[in-house]
């Protein structure tokens, strides 16, 4: 592979879609992009007949996943530290640094529940400029506060629910512009 390109694969999980980029690996810790956001992984303990679980240390927080069903195709069904999550990982396509463009999010996008839970607060309403990476809401799921980031820099058009509300993965917050 060249210096100019890299490998990059497309995680879906629930419906969004990330790119991957594996930027460094050593033994069993890797260094990988997801979009711009870097993150080291070490598989801690790998899923074994007698173990089932997936163990691994994700910037310092232990994550643990487990296959629930036997793949169809490309898609796996793998509970994640107690919630349930569609899975699918493509294969690896090789682009050049000037392709970049297929990691940037174009046109509108709608920001939807990542998991069930309570909006505990909204950071963003209709007509407000938000940039890449800024919070838009707050969702409470298990006791833990999750924020929702904006994917690009854009502007809030619409906003679909209110601080208190209880929503399901899936279920629209907002609409980004």
């Amino acid at each position: 592979m060249s210096k100019d390109s890299k490998q990059i694969r497309r995680l879906t999980v629930n419906g969004r879609t990330w790119a991957i980029t594996e930027v460094e690996k050593q033994g069993m810790t890797q260094k990988i992009k997801i979009n711009d956001e870097e993150l080291s992984v070490r598989i801690l303990r790998e899923p074994t007949d007698d173990q089932p679980d997936l163990i691994a240390n994700v910037n310092g927080k232990v994550l643990i996943a487990r296959r629930e069903e036997e793949p169809d195709g490309s898609d796996y069904l793998i509970r994640l530290s107690g919630r349930l999550l569609n899975v699918s990982l493509d294969e690896r396509e090789q682009l050049s640094r000037d392709a970049g463009a297929s990691q940037i999010v174009i046109g509108h996008v709608v920001i939807t529940a990542p998991m069930s839970g309570r909006i505990v607060s909204l950071k963003a309403s209709p007509n407000t400029s938000v940039t890449k990476g800024q919070p838009l809401a707050v969702l409470e799921a298990m006791k833990m506060e999750n924020e929702i980031a904006a994917p690009k820099t854009g502007i809030v058009s619409e906003v679909y629910v209110q601080s208190g509300a209880l929503v399901k993965a899936g279920d629209k917050i907002c609409l980004l512009q």
